[in-house]
This record gives C-alpha cells, structure tokens and sequence, in this order.
C-alpha cells in the first residue's frame, strides 16, 4: 500500500510540473513569421523557413505593449553546399505585430541585462560534413576508376598473348 500511495503522489507533482511548463509557454509563432520575412532581406542566402525562436522572454515597452525577445537560431546556405547555422538576438512587438530595430529595442527596461545574459549564445556554426564528402569524393571516384575499372577494360596484350605463345612454341 505504502508503495503505491508513493508512486501516486509521485506522479501527481510530476504532472503538476509539466502542467506548468505548458502554462508558462510564449506564443513565438508570429515572431517567426515576421523574422521569415526580414531575413530574406538581410540574408540573401537564407533558408526559408529555417527560424526558430529559443529562450523567449516577454518585456513590457513604454506604451505598455508586449515585447517578446528571443535568440532566432537560422541557417544559410550558400552555393547549395556550404551551410551555416547562425543564432541572433531579435525583439518583437506582439502588439504591432512588427520586428524592433536594436535602437527601439534599447529603450525598454531589462533589455539589455538580457542581451548581457545571452551574448555568450551568439555563434555561427559552420557545416562541414557536405563540402567535406564532396572533397572525398573527388578523390575516390578517380582512384576507383583507375584501381577498379582500368584493368578491367579490353587489353590487346591479354588479347594476343595465346597467339604469341603458340608462335614462340612449335611443336
């Protein structure tokens, strides 16, 4: 009995625990939306669709207006090979529904403790697997070709050397 009254209760603040997770959730959906469109002009090799907003916190603006900030974590592809995953800090105003600039942003209390908090998260991060295996595959595909493939092909030598050796032998 006492075990089972024990994995009761257990449970019971594990889903309490959750429930306030899920409650304590911000709504980044229309910060993604408006950071897809302002990428596209200030990264000309963005991927569309590729943002997603981490750590988000709301502020509260002069006028009152909700203020959400949040890391957006994007990546860049260039030539269709070379990826880059970069993480910038931008401010949205829920209200307006319309990115701020860093000097709209700057005026609003705790903004800045934020972006000290956070300056540490701030990376660029290349990819380098694809040019890595195409660089690979430059150099294995030759050599197989020239391991597998060439000694293989027709050689008049082989070709000829019954004949040569019915000539050297009479009999």
């Amino acid at each position: 009995m006492w075990k089972k009254s024990l994995a009761f209760v257990t449970a019971l603040f594990f889903a309490l625990s959750i429930g306030q997770s899920v409650f304590a959730a911000i709504d980044t959906s229309a910060m993604e939306k408006a950071l897809d469109e302002d990428l596209k002009s200030t990264h000309y090799d963005y991927k569309k669709g590729s943002v997603e907003v981490e750590d988000p916190k709301t502020f509260t603006g002069e006028k009152g207006e909700q203020v959400i900030g949040g890391i957006a974590v994007l990546e860049t592809v260039r030539d269709g090979i070379f990826i880059t995953i970069k993480r910038e800090i931008h401010f949205f105003n829920a209200d307006s529904g319309k990115l701020l600039t860093n000097a709209d942003a700057a005026k609003i209390d705790g903004v800045k403790g934020y972006i000290d908090s956070n300056s540490d998260n701030l990376k660029q991060k290349v990819v380098y697997w694809l040019p890595m295996l195409l660089m690979i595959l430059l150099i294995a595909v030759p050599a197989v070709i020239l391991y597998v493939v060439v000694p293989r092909l027709y050689s008049t030598t082989e070709y000829m050397n019954p004949i040569y050796e019915r000539n050297d032998n009479p009999r």
